[in-house]
């Protein structure tokens, strides 16, 4: 975790988020199972032992923030550093929570709304606290893409995802708050997050540039958003040059300087190449710094 941070920061990144080094979803539901929250785990997945979750819990995976603000508190820099908190959404959360037999999405919390919106209230305590600690909250969605597509799946309306977008971002006060949402994007689903209190929307665009045509600069001003741009690939083991990537920056230039660049997603999709732990980390950390040097030659375009 040392390294991740030090790495990030020698890099140059803007909003560095603390190292998330396990998955998303288990980071989150450990903490709830050993909370007595109504969760258990069972071999990879969890179930909910009474159908209904004990909300009187003390706010779940937030322990690489908190690790990462002591470190550099240690260091002395904190007050240099503004720090990016990935918390794990509501819907995604009950991905990983079964519920019946079945093929996914189907057999899975998230045709529960209700326990979709008990997930969204303990969610809420673990926003406020990251609130007190880092600059800008990512609320990451990527089962969304999935259950929004030319309708919503499981009778969900659009008020009720909007509602629990808001209730999320109600909690964070004053900071930045956004979502990062992977793979295709639906025209219905970026309505429906345009229509959010959200700061800013994060998707994949490098490796999805279908994406691309999904925002248009005028929706994004008229809803006050900023647009996250995944400008480089991370599954792909090739690592892009800097002048590549600022080719694909320059095709949002008429978003005017009312971007975020960030990679597609996360870098775990590496080691799917039958990479090594340490040749994923050292190509990760190639792009991001060829990343850095795009985005300061595109911000002198302005």
């Amino acid at each position: 975790m040392k390294r991740c941070i030090n790495d990030l920061l020698n890099i140059g990144i803007d909003f560095p988020a603390y190292p998330q080094l396990r998955d998303m979803g288990e980071q989150f539901l450990e903490d709830l199972t050993i909370q007595d929250s109504g969760i258990k785990a069972e071999g990879d997945t969890y179930r909910v032992e009474s159908g209904r979750l004990k909300e009187d819990v003390s706010p779940p995976g937030l322990s690489p923030l908190l690790w990462t603000i002591q470190y550099l508190e240690e260091k002395g820099i904190r007050e240099k550093v503004q720090v990016k908190a990935p918390i794990t959404g509501p819907f995604t959360l009950a991905s990983y929570i079964q519920t019946g037999i079945g093929v996914f999405p189907f057999n899975t919390a998230i045709s529960n709304p209700r326990l979709i919106m008990q997930i969204t209230h303990i969610l809420q305590k673990s926003c406020k606290e990251a609130s007190r600690h880092a600059e800008m909250i990512s609320i990451d969605e990527p089962v969304l893409g999935v259950i929004v597509g030319s309708r919503t799946i499981f009778g969900y309306e659009e008020k009720e995802i909007i509602r629990i977008f808001n209730m999320l971002k109600e909690s964070c006060g004053d900071k930045i708050v956004g979502t990062h949402i992977c793979g295709r994007i639906s025209p219905k689903l970026a309505d429906i997050l345009l229509r959010t209190n959200l700061d800013f929307l994060s998707h994949e665009f490098y490796d999805t540039p279908e994406n691309i045509r999904v925002y248009s600069p005028r929706k994004l001003k008229e809803s006050k958003k900023v647009l996250s741009v995944g400008c480089l690939s991370t599954k792909n083991p090739k690592i892009e040059s800097s002048d590549e990537i600022l080719k694909f920056m320059k095709k949002f230039h008429e978003y005017g300087d009312c971007l975020i660049f960030t990679p597609d997603c996360g870098f775990r999709k590496l080691l799917t190449n039958g990479l090594k732990s340490e040749e994923s980390y050292t190509i990760s950390i190639r792009k991001l710094r060829n990343m850095v040097k795009a985005a300061k030659k595109f911000a002198s375009l302005f």
